[in-house]
């Protein structure tokens, strides 16, 4: 019965590293086909084993191409929503993603689920806003990646997304018989920067009781920081490439009307 159930299970891994396989395949194509380029920056060497990703969730940036970009499958934390999306679901529910239902007490299961994984050793990714928020606001952040990190000790890695509002298309569609609207992003560029690792957890003691609201805000002050480091390097990309360009057209007009 022992051998049997080992079998089991390596064949449920096996299955698992082939349908992982085939998404990291399908994001790649879709990335080449639309387009789709990223400039990841910052502190790209991520430690090893349990970690939790905490990433800015605003309008067009498409976090599930993260898997490209990392050695280690990770494990998002999404919205219940996303799970009932015909042929995506089936593929976030095969890839073994965590749905979140909000507002209920499933939430809690969720983040239980999230903290099992993180034992481990996997990689955890989380919006703590919750929600899409429109680049340049603040919103109150959830508190669950402070709360996992101060439970099962993994360290948390910052990541600011920000992308430039000229590659983002306002769609209107409908969804459960209501409408919906939002910035999308088909093509172009896209930017992500990774923070060095953070434990919110230096310095408290056992017996005290940790202020996880005031932790999540300093949390999310280090993720907003790198999302404007962003923008900061994108400007002064711009800043520098347009004086060459009006080169150019300089160099091309002599070319043209003086010879």
């Amino acid at each position: 019965m022992v051998k049997r159930a080992k079998a089991k299970a390596n064949l449920k891994e096996s299955d698992q590293a082939a349908h992982d396989s085939k998404v990291r395949r399908i994001l790649k194509f879709i990335s080449w086909l639309f387009h789709r380029t990223y400039v990841v920056s910052g502190n790209t060497s991520l430690p090893r084993g349990a970690k939790i990703i905490a990433m800015n969730h605003t309008d067009g940036c498409d976090p599930f191409y993260l898997p490209l970009f990392l050695d280690e499958k990770p494990y998002f934390l999404l919205q219940d929503g996303l799970f009932e999306i015909p042929v995506f679901g089936r593929m976030l529910r095969e890839a073994g993603q965590i749905p979140v239902y909000r507002e209920s007490e499933k939430a809690r299961e969720a983040l239980a689920h999230a903290c099992e994984l993180l034992r481990q050793g996997k990689t955890i990714v989380i919006f703590p806003e919750g929600k899409q928020v429109p680049e340049g606001q603040r919103i109150p952040a959830k508190t669950g990646a402070i709360r996992m990190a101060l439970e099962t000790g993994a360290p948390i890695i910052p990541l600011g997304l920000f992308t430039p509002p000229e590659n983002l298309v306002n769609l209107h569609f409908h969804w459960k018989r209501s409408g919906r609207s939002g910035l999308w992003q088909f093509s172009g560029k896209s930017y992500m920067r990774f923070g060095p690792p953070w434990r919110p957890d230096p310095g408290i003691q056992k017996t005290d009781q940790p202020d996880v609201h005031a932790l999540t805000d300093e949390l999310m002050s280090r993720i907003y920081r790198l999302v404007d480091d962003i923008q900061y390097d994108v400007a002064e990309t711009r800043a520098e490439k347009t004086p060459r360009a009006i080169l150019g057209l300089t160099h091309s007009f002599k070319r043209f009307f003086i010879g």
